[in-house]
């Protein structure tokens, strides 16, 4: 089984306004997971105050947890199986993108721009996270690349101001 989580703690700051709300937001990637089979999908919002944004199953960051590493490192560990990352700014995402990540059978893949895109891990049953990372990138480190060819330009995410279309 897939279970995907949808990082949506974020604050957003330097995009001016909450990206969990952006075009369609979570509503729209819950949607999307849904529609190419994804049984469970779980937002995980940071706050218990952000709790009430979201529909569906919902998790608040767990108390002891100062990082986004923090909250990866124990999501990760409360599901058995597959697990899917999608970042609540992952705004080109669409079906196709999504089932090559899930088909891709565990990895990291490169963005549009050759960058690895750590938020978009597909995280193989039996995988673990390098337990002394010191970034989201090293964390990720021990998964293959993943190359989708030009299905790459979806796996972008955004941290300024709404993208335009190119």
């Amino acid at each position: 089984m897939v279970t995907a989580f949808i990082l949506a703690g974020g604050k957003s700051t330097r995009m001016g306004e909450d990206k969990a709300l952006m075009a369609g937001g979570v509503e729209r990637l819950v949607l999307l997971a849904q529609s190419i089979g994804i049984e469970r999908v779980v937002t995980l919002c940071g706050s218990e105050r952000r709790r009430s944004m979201f529909s569906g199953e919902v998790w608040p960051d767990p108390p002891a947890s100062n990082s986004l590493m923090d909250v990866l490192y124990w999501s990760l560990n409360q599901v058995d199986g597959t697990i899917q990352l999608i970042p609540c700014d992952a705004f080109k995402l669409e079906e196709e993108g999504l089932l090559a990540l899930i088909n891709s059978g565990g990895g990291v893949p490169f963005d549009g721009q050759g960058n690895r895109q750590p938020l978009l891990s597909n995280c193989p049953h039996g995988w673990t996270p390098k337990t002394d990372a010191k970034s989201i990138q090293d964390m990720f480190s021990t998964l293959p690349d993943v190359n989708l060819g030009s299905l790459e330009k979806q796996m972008q995410n955004f941290n300024r101001p709404f993208p335009t279309e190119s």
